[in-house]
């Protein structure tokens, strides 16, 4: 196994506007990998087994921005976004796809997606803070949303259209108190919107059909209580 060789650009600006209330910060970059290491299934007849493997070379490139802002102490937000491209630039002895079973032993998948890596992502959030008494103890009643969006992207290194998990949204609420003391609880849902999505799929080892998703978890409600001593 050899070691990967990587080789990163990145060029941008960090910067802020009104008396720092608004800062934003945007990054171009290119990264390439030469002898990426990822875990790769043999298709071959009868081998039903899964390795680590170097691929000649890998490259995303892309463009990430984040900005935030703070006009008060009650209310600040962010947003976050990143478009990627990423591919194998030589990967030509490659296991095959599932939906080749049966054909060539080994593809070439250079100029392919590359897996794990969405093309577009996002994440937007906000929160609200009002001073205010609980119980004649003074402190800070808060509410705040955190959402986050990703497109599809592949989840097995063969790039097999039976990998491929469809790009989802999710929406988490909270809602508490923070006192000036050394305690604070909040009450807060994940995944608000009750959203069907999966986290990850794995193709059986050998190509025998066997296809395997892990779902994300589904709405969840809970209270957490926090103290410091």
């Amino acid at each position: 196994m050899k070691p990967e060789k990587v080789h990163h650009g990145e060029i941008g600006i960090k910067s802020q506007y009104f008396s720092r209330a608004l800062t934003v910060n945007l990054a171009l970059f290119d990264t390439e990998v030469d002898d990426y290491q990822a875990n790769v299934v043999d298709s071959g007849p009868g081998a039903l087994r899964g390795y680590l493997a170097n691929i000649d070379q890998v490259e995303v490139k892309g463009l990430e921005a984040d900005l935030e802002w703070k006009p008060t102490d009650s209310f600040s937000a962010y947003f976050s976004a990143a478009w990627n491209d990423g591919k194998y630039v030589s990967f030509a002895n490659a296991p095959c796809p599932l939906e080749l079973a049966g054909g060539p032993a080994v593809c070439d998948l250079s100029g392919r997606p590359l897996p794990a890596l969405s093309d577009r992502a996002a994440t937007l959030g906000a929160e609200y803070r009002h001073n205010r008494n609980l119980f004649g103890r003074p402190g800070q009643w808060f509410f705040g949303f955190d959402a986050s969006y990703r497109s599809e992207w592949y989840s097995d290194a063969s790039v097999s259209q039976y990998g491929l998990i469809d790009g989802y949204g999710l929406l988490n609420l909270r809602a508490g108190f923070r006192s000036n003391g050394p305690w604070e609880f909040t009450v807060w849902t994940r995944n608000a919107l009750d959203k069907d999505y999966l986290q990850f799929v794995s193709i059986q080892s050998g190509n025998s059909g066997l296809v395997i998703g892990t779902p994300g978890d589904p709405r969840t409600f809970g209270i957490t209580a926090k103290a410091r001593f």
